[in-house]
């Protein structure tokens, strides 16, 4: 492309071309890096990537069917056919949540099509979500209605799998990507048929061996979580409480940690009202100084948004500690449950508090085994956080001075 030249300065053909290399230089200097062999794998950077890739991936595939579940159950559309498919659509989102932290990990190293397609079918086989086993001649297909002449294969959707696993086998698939890229040249013009076979099914097998112990892990920290919940469980409300409400405010995910370690029961609800606190001290402060909607969107879960705001001045942090362990406490007096899926969104959708009232018939007894009335719930979710708030707005802004709400100004 040749550049118009403007003046003597550019009015020859050879200072025009030297200025066409200038631009060209300028545009390669500034062109997105793709992954490659010689990508630096820096260890922060690889992780801080796979953590913010499996939160998008997480986000993605709960925020749906959670949202809409209740619309949907409560609106009537439950019994109509389209209502049933988009049930069953959004609830597919789930099932594909290993599959989506694999594609949302791989396109965060910038890779390109073929080995984000790879990375996320590696990480989705590897994590529990989709189960198959080996149907026996005379199966009937619940779908056509036909039976098999063979044994066949059959896949079954199966919740949202071991999101540490996913996280893990997703990791595993980028290295063996960068190793291949870097000491093979990505299998050159047969990477189409090699990359899949290769990369794909034997990360996928590594990740599938594996997945028994990672999820004996990640049980294990759930049982002691739920033990010491019912040994002590004001404290442990409170403490549960008082993370959530950190975590909310990080790039961390507190449905994937949730989900991580199957948190349930009042765990889940202390873990729910911590988010809550962040959510009314950010409110608190947020009306005053920001644009309405900014306030707006941290009401409908835009908590992370604050995050260059509060990481600016980390005393912030303060108030949402005090809010969540005042907040928790009714928790665990009136016993408010929750799944590892609803644990993590406080008003968002307003999942939490609705899990917490409504029984419901595909969450199990050992899941959740009390539902509160409404009147508790607006005492729980709504009264107290709210009092909660403005008490460590009182302490820490008006009476220490230890920040001011103009602390809080961010555009989102």
């Amino acid at each position: 492309m040749t550049i118009k030249a403007d003046g003597q300065k550019w009015s020859s053909k050879a200072s025009q071309e030297v200025r066409n290399e200038a631009y060209a230089r300028k545009a390669k200097e500034n062109a997105p890096v793709a992954f490659s062999g010689q990508t630096n794998l820096h260890l922060k950077d690889f992780f801080f990537k796979v953590l913010s890739g499996s939160a998008q991936g997480i986000l993605i595939g709960v925020l749906p069917s959670a949202v809409m579940k209740y619309i949907i159950q409560y609106s009537g559309l439950g019994t109509t056919a389209f209502g049933a498919n988009l049930s069953a659509i959004l609830t597919l989102f789930t099932s594909l949540i290993p599959f989506l932290i694999g594609m949302a990990v791989a396109l965060q190293f910038k890779m390109k099509s073929l080995d984000v397609g790879v990375v996320a079918i590696a990480t989705a086989v590897a994590s529990g979500s989709i189960k198959w086993a080996v149907a026996p001649a005379g199966f009937v297909n619940p779908v056509t209605g036909l039976k098999s002449v063979a044994p066949a294969n059959i896949y079954i959707a199966s919740g949202a799998g071991d999101v540490i696993n996913a996280m893990i086998v997703s990791a595993i698939a980028v290295f063996v990507t960068w190793l291949v890229a870097r000491y093979l040249k990505g299998f050159g013009s047969v990477a189409i048929i090699l990359s899949p076979i290769i990369v794909g099914g034997g990360v996928g097998l590594i990740g599938k061996s594996i997945a028994p112990y990672v999820g004996d892990i990640t049980t294990w920290i759930g049982n002691l979580v739920e033990t010491f919940t019912k040994l002590a469980p004001i404290p442990m409300a409170m403490l549960i409480a008082m993370a959530f409400a950190i975590i909310i405010i990080t790039p961390v995910s507190t449905v994937g940690i949730a989900l991580a370690i199957s948190l349930s029961g009042i765990g889940s609800g202390a873990a729910a009202m911590g988010v809550v606190a962040t959510t009314i001290v950010l409110l608190i402060n947020s009306w005053k100084v920001n644009k309405p909607g900014v306030t707006v969107a941290i009401a409908l879960g835009a908590m992370k948004g604050m995050m260059p705001s509060v990481f600016a001045k980390p005393v912030t942090m303060l108030p949402f500690l005090l809010t969540a362990a005042i907040s928790g406490i009714p928790v665990a007096l009136f016993n408010i449950q929750g799944t590892p899926t609803t644990a993590g969104f406080g008003y968002i959708g307003l999942v939490s508090p609705i899990q917490s009232m409504v029984k419901d018939a595909a969450v199990p007894s050992s899941v959740m085994n009390n539902f509160i009335n409404p009147f508790v719930a607006i005492i729980a979710w709504l009264v107290i956080p709210v009092i909660a708030g403005f008490i460590a707005q009182f302490v820490f802004s008006k009476l220490l001075k230890l920040y001011t709400p103009m602390d809080f100004q961010q555009d989102l």
